[in-house]
């Protein structure tokens, strides 16, 4: 089973259940040896229009005050507390937003990592897109190139759910099937990564998110395809997260199901990240 994991979640990004503690105290009782706290970080509201702050972000991400007043002392606390028993990490699951690297260069200074999260990005017309919903056939190559300008940042440690722009992906014809399309972002990514040193997140919360839209024959990520072409990267890097959103999910029946399509791929997993 797993032996630690680095994309984990707190009620602040409200989303989520229970807080840092929480986690740790059931790590521990896991056996795993380490853990990595990343919840969603604080988007600042200039960063975009008031509709796309209010619509897209308040409501999936932590504020500014509960980063700095309640976020990073409840890292601190739980190090103190649980530090002889199990590794604690301190990180954030960030978007990337160009033109803004000194706002996470900020954030990082304050932890051991960042995770990257691609949930939104700007298209070629600086319009920003839903990663579950605006991916198509021409979009797509602007979420792969957003993905890997923020890999070559250097702010990074791991790409999670990496995979994400199928979820609701459509070709020419408006089908949605793993085509050439997704398959040259695909190599893009993983060369990037490879090349980068940059850790690549088989994501265990992508089962519920399927069947909570509907699809049960198939996960919309992780994607069997994705992963065949990502193994064939000799030197990438691969890790499973759990992506949990409360205690119970760190290690679930979704995570022994990818530990399972793992091993059944032959991916070479990585017990830990070096942070």
């Amino acid at each position: 089973m797993l032996k630690a994991n680095y994309h984990t979640h707190t009620k602040l990004c409200n989303h989520a259940e229970g807080m840092t503690e929480d986690y740790v105290k059931k790590a521990i009782e896991l056996g795993f040896k380490e853990l990595g706290m990343s919840d969603h970080s604080p988007v600042p509201r200039e960063f975009m229009s008031e509709e796309e702050y209010i619509n897209n972000w308040l409501q999936r991400n932590m504020t500014l005050e509960d980063y700095y007043n309640i976020y990073l002392p409840s890292l601190d606390e739980a190090i103190s507390k649980y530090g002889d028993k199990i590794k604690i990490y301190r990180g954030l699951e960030c978007e990337y937003i160009p033109g803004h690297e000194e706002y996470y260069i900020g954030l990082k200074a304050n932890l051991d990592y960042l995770n990257l999260g691609i949930h939104y990005f700007l298209d070629v017309d600086g319009i920003q897109k839903n990663s579950y919903d605006d991916v198509n056939y021409k979009t797509i190559y602007q979420y792969a190139k957003i993905a890997c300008q923020a890999m070559e940042t250097g702010l990074y440690k791991c790409l999670v759910h990496p995979d994400l722009f199928y979820f609701n992906y459509k070709n020419e014809k408006g089908e949605h099937v793993f085509d050439k399309h997704c398959e040259a972002v695909t190599k893009q990514i993983c060369q990037t990564a490879s090349d980068l040193g940059i850790y690549l997140e088989v994501n265990c919360n992508g089962i519920a998110n399927s069947l909570k839209y509907g699809f049960s024959n198939e996960w919309l990520y992780p994607r069997k395809e994705f992963w065949n072409i990502a193994k064939t990267y000799p030197n990438l890097k691969i890790i499973i997260g759990s992506d949990a959103h409360n205690i119970n999910n760190l290690y679930n029946d979704n995570v022994k199901q990818i530990e399972k399509f793992c091993q059944d791929l032959g991916l070479k997993v990585l017990d830990f990240m070096e942070i």
